[in-house]
């Protein structure tokens, strides 16, 4: 049994001391206090990114073993436990090979870095006036064949598609029937369409919000104003500061509230790289100043990490540091039915986090195992 102590976040929001004890990949007890110790460090969730197509010059549709290794020791170092690798939109064949490659990576033991849970696909079924970063002439009809063909590998968690292109409600509906989130994205659905799609189509996630999508209009409030009013949906924010101003990432968080929303990254292969020129699924990418961006001007994801989501959100929208991290660990955990992640709580898997007080990651926990430790001297370290 290994022992570490901090300041959690309980299940009702509050935080407590607590002595924490690891055997094995699992959290076995916790002997909570009822003081709380601000010169100890936070032990939290670690993070879940459900959207991450690369990192550390990685990418997904490289789709390789070293690749995906990559990726998941680059994010590990800044919080994630868990992510899905994601693709572009890109041909069956190439979609195929990550798929397979994806499958083999699953089946072995890795454990320097963050947890793969498995694949989400963005794209190919999404709408030509909304490729935003995809490739236009890689983009095809919803095809139900071929999704079977994809959801029967067992590792595609969650596929992103356009619910209005002909064939995606059933395609969706496939989806949900075998447990696989579908989500509205690269998207011109209406409010009328996303309505349908949800009732009819088993669509239940709205992928990163106002971008690559209808905008929030008065007499046409699109897949955002669906999120708000319909309970059934959740959706995910790029908050880096770039992709979604601060006044709309306060306003979506005070309407749709703190249960319905995710932090995402969108992470292309030049996160945690020096500035310059990438590729991103065949397209040219240029990375300055934070932002990334096709030779017309149009984002192509970003470089941004869970960590920095996490302290952005909080300086976009002045929410507290608890409420970010429900929205980085505990609602992704939740919208993928992962019943053993997203708390710090008997019997949940040890992937944690621990932050000083000034919330910078001191190190990342994945199934019991430090996985990246920053060198800071004293309690920073809640060292197992």
């Amino acid at each position: 049994m290994k022992w570490i102590e901090g300041n959690r976040l309980t299940q009702s929001g509050q935080w407590q001391t607590a002595r924490i004890g690891i055997d094995g990949a699992r959290i076995a007890v916790v002997k909570a206090y009822h003081t709380y110790h601000p010169e100890l460090s936070i032990l939290a969730p670690g993070f879940i990114d459900i959207h991450v197509h690369g990192g550390g010059g990685a990418d997904t549709m490289d789709a390789t073993i070293e690749a995906f290794s990559q990726i998941a020791q680059t994010h590990a170092q800044s919080g994630t436990t868990s992510l899905l690798l994601t693709t572009v939109t890109e041909s069956a064949e190439r979609i195929d090979a990550v798929l397979t490659a994806a499958s083999s990576y699953m089946k072995g033991n890795h454990i320097a870095g963050a947890h793969v849970l498995g694949v989400h696909l963005e794209g190919p079924f999404i709408h030509p006036d909304k490729a935003g970063a995809q490739r236009p002439d890689r983009i095809m009809d919803p095809d139900p064949t071929l999704a079977k063909k994809w959801y029967d590998s067992g590792v595609v968690k969650m596929i992103t598609l356009a619910p209005e292109r002909p064939g995606a409600h059933q395609v969706a509906r496939m989806a949900h029937e075998q447990g696989i989130v579908a989500a509205a994205g690269h998207t011109t659905a209406t409010a009328a369409d996303m309505r349908i799609a949800v009732d009819e189509g088993g669509f239940s996630h709205v992928t990163h919000l106002c971008n690559a999508m209808r905008p929030l209009l008065h007499r046409e409030p699109g897949p955002i104003g669906c999120v708000v009013t319909d309970e059934r949906l959740t959706g995910d924010l790029i908050c880096d500061g770039i992709h979604v101003d601060a006044p709309m990432v306060t306003t979506l968080i005070r309407a749709i509230g703190e249960d319905r929303l995710l932090l995402i990254t969108d992470a292309i292969r030049a996160t945690a790289q020096p500035p310059g020129i990438y590729d991103l699924g065949g397209l040219t990418v240029t990375v300055r100043d934070g932002a990334c961006r096709l030779e017309d001007g149009t984002l192509a994801g970003s470089v941004l990490t869970m960590a920095q989501a996490v302290s952005g959100v909080q300086r976009l929208a002045g929410v507290s540091l608890s409420v970010a991290l429900r929205l980085a660990a505990r609602n992704p955990a939740r919208r993928l039915g992962l019943l053993n992640k997203g708390e710090v709580e008997v019997g949940y898997d040890a992937d944690m986090v621990c932050l000083d007080a000034q919330g910078e990651l001191c190190w990342t926990m994945v199934g019991g195992a430090v996985v990246y430790e920053r060198g800071v001297q004293g309690h920073a370290h809640s060292r197992v």
